[in-house]
C-alpha cells in the first residue's frame, strides 16, 4: 500500500519537471535561434519476481514499479521560421549548422543559431554579447578562400589605393568585321586613323584616376592593331608643358612603348610612331589566334597582352617643363606624376582563356563578327575608399565591404560548425552553446545556406506547448488523486480494528 504513495510522488515530481520545461519553452517563444527542449522520462522498477509454469513451460514475471524519474532533456533541432529584418548583417542558416563565435576574453569557441550581428567601431563582426564571428579570409579580387585558419571577421573601415595591375576584356567584346581597313599612320588626334576608341580609367599608386584610351585599327582582313595610351592634359597634371598657360597641351603616355608624346596646343610637331599590339582572328569562328604579341599563362590557362613599365635605366630626376621635347622617356614622366601606375610594374590585359585548338583561343574575350562594335573592359585598381556599407551574399556567406570609391570587395567567408550529434552541445545561456567535441567546419552552401537580412526565430509551437501544459497538469492531478485514494484505502484498513 505504501508503494503507491511513493509512485504517485514520483509522478507528481516528473509532471512538475515537465511544467518547468514547457514554461521555459513558452518563455523563449520570441528568442532568436532558441531550440525548444522536451523532457525524457524513464520508469523505475523496485522488484521483479520470475516464476516458471511447469505445465506449459512458460515464464511469468511479476514487476513492481517504483514510479518515474527524469532522465534528461533533449533539444529539438528543427528549424524555426525566418523573420526578415532591416539589418543586412542579420543572418539565418538554412540547415542544421551553427555560427562559430570566439570569446575575446578567454578565447573560448562557442556556437549559436542566433544570427544577430553588427559591425563594431574596429570593423569586427560581433554578436550582441561582443563575441567575434569566425570565418576564413578570401582574396578580394577573386573571392576565393585563401585562409586556412579561422579568423575574427573584420571589415576594413578604409582601403588604401591600389595601382592597376590587371585589365580585362569582358565578354561580349566584338570588333566589327565589316569595318574598312585603314592604311594611314595612327594619330590619336585624328578619328579617321582608327576604327574605334574605348576609354577606361586606371589608377596609380596614390589612387589618382588616369584616363586610358584603347584604339582599334583594322589593318587587314582578319588583323587589327591595338594602341593603349594614357591621356592627360595640363588640368590633370597641373603642369604647363610649354609655358603658354592656355591648358591645351595634351600628354600621351604610350603604355606599350614607355614613351611620352606631347601634343603642343593639340597638335604634334612631328607625328610619333605609337607602339601597338596585333590581334589576329580566325576567319571561320571569329576567335582570337595566338600570336607573338599574346602571352600565354600556361598555369592559369589565360592569354594576355603585356604592358611593361619596368625601369629601363633612364635618368631618375624628372625633367622640368622647359626641358621636355615631343618625346621623353616614360620613366621620367611617371616620376613627375609621382609613380603613375604603381612601381613601374607590368600590367596584364587579358584577352582570353582555355585551351588552344589549331592555335585558336577557345574562350576568346574578343571576337570579330559582322556585328556592331561592343567593347567592355574592367580593371583591378582603385582609389582610397571609406567603408559605407556591409552586406553578406546569400547562400555562400561571403562578407562584402562597400566603399566610397565604388568598390565592393569580398573580405571573408563565414565558417559554420556542424555536429554529428547535436546533444554534444551544452547550453551556456545567451543563445550560446559550448562543446568538448570538435565539430566539422563547413563553408556555407549546399545543405547549409546563409540567408542575409533574416534571423531564425524559435521553433516553439505555442499550441503544442499548451497541450503539453494540459497533459502535465492532468498528470499531476491524477497522481495527486492516487495519493488521496491510497490514503482513503489505508484509512479504511486501519479502521478494520475498531
Amino acid at each position: 500500500m505504501l508503494r503507491s504513495f511513493f509512485n504517485a510522488i514520483t509522478g507528481m515530481d516528473v509532471s512538475r519537471f515537465a511544467l518547468d520545461v514547457t514554461s521555459d519553452n513558452l518563455a523563449n517563444t520570441n528568442t532568436v535561434g532558441f531550440k525548444k527542449s522536451r523532457p525524457i522520462f524513464q520508469d523505475m522498477v523496485s522488484q521483479v519476481i520470475v516464476g516458471l509454469n511447469t505445465t506449459t513451460g512458460t515464464i511469468k514475471t511479476t514487476t513492481f514499479g517504483a514510479g518515474a524519474v527524469v532522465d534528461s532533456t533533449q533539444k529539438v533541432w528543427s528549424i524555426g521560421n525566418f523573420k526578415q529584418t532591416e539589418f543586412p548583417t542579420d543572418l539565418a542558416i538554412e540547415g542544421k549548422a551553427l555560427f562559430i563565435l570566439k570569446d575575446p576574453i578567454n578565447n573560448q569557441q562557442l556556437y549559436t543559431r542566433d544570427g544577430r550581428f553588427r559591425i563594431n567601431r574596429e570593423g569586427y563582426m560581433i554578436n550582441p554579447n561582443g563575441l567575434y564571428l569566425q570565418g576564413f579570409k578570401v582574396d578580394p579580387t577573386t573571392g576565393e578562400v585563401t585562409g586556412t585558419q579561422l579568423e575574427n571577421i573584420r571589415i576594413e573601415t578604409q582601403i588604401q589605393p591600389k595601382a592597376t595591375g590587371e585589365i580585362y576584356f569582358n565578354q561580349p567584346t566584338n570588333l566589327d568585321e565589316r569595318s574598312p581597313v585603314i592604311t594611314a599612320q595612327f594619330n590619336p588626334l585624328d578619328p579617321t586613323t582608327y576604327n574605334y576608341k574605348y576609354t577606361i580609367t586606371i589608377y596609380d599608386s596614390l589612387g589618382r584616376p588616369v584616363p586610358a584610351d584603347v584604339y582599334f585599327v583594322k589593318t587587314g582582313t582578319n588583323t587589327w592593331k591595338v594602341y593603349f595610351l594614357a591621356t592627360l592634359n595640363e588640368r590633370d597634371i597641373s603642369v604647363d608643358w610649354n609655358g603658354d598657360t592656355d591648358n591645351t597641351d595634351i600628354v600621351f603616355l604610350d603604355l606599350f612603348a614607355d614613351q611620352v608624346y606631347i601634343a603642343d596646343d593639340g597638335t604634334f610637331s612631328t607625328l610619333p610612331t605609337f607602339a601597338s599590339k596585333t590581334l589576329d582572328f580566325d576567319p571561320t569562328t571569329g576567335k582570337l589566334i595566338k600570336n607573338a604579341d599574346i602571352v600565354q599563362d600556361v598555369a592559369n590557362q589565360k592569354f594576355y597582352l603585356e604592358i611593361d613599365l619596368t625601369p629601363d635605366g633612364s635618368p631618375a630626376s624628372p625633367p622640368t617643363p622647359s626641358e621636355i621635347n615631343d618625346v621623353q622617356d616614360a620613366e621620367s614622366y611617371i616620376s613627375k606624376l609621382g609613380a603613375v601606375l604603381g612601381s613601374n610594374n607590368k600590367i596584364r590585359i587579358y584577352v582570353g582563356e582555355g585551351n588552344l585548338q589549331n592555335n585558336v583561343i577557345q574562350t576568346s574575350y574578343i571576337t570579330q563578327h559582322a556585328s556592331e562594335f561592343v567593347v567592355t573592359m574592367d580593371q583591378d585598381g582603385y582609389a582610397r575608399g571609406e567603408l559605407i556599407d556591409v552586406y553578406i551574399l546569400s547562400e555562400d556567406g561571403v562578407v562584402v565591404g562597400v566603399y566610397s570609391n565604388g568598390k565592393s570587395l569580398p573580405m571573408y567567408r563565414l565558417a559554420l560548425a556542424q555536429f554529428t550529434d547535436p546533444e554534444e552541445l551544452v547550453k551556456k545561456g545567451a543563445n550560446l552553446y559550448a562543446s568538448v567535441k570538435t565539430p566539422t567546419i563547413l563553408l556555407p552552401g549546399g545543405g547549409n545556406k546563409i540567408r542575409s537580412g533574416m534571423v531564425e526565430m524559435s521553433n516553439v509551437d505555442i499550441a503544442k506547448e499548451f497541450i503539453n501544459l494540459i497533459t502535465a497538469q492532468r498528470t499531476y492531478q491524477a497522481n495527486a488523486r492516487t495519493i488521496t485514494v491510497a490514503n482513503t484505502i489505508l484509512e479504511d484498513t486501519i479502521n478494520l480494528v475498531r
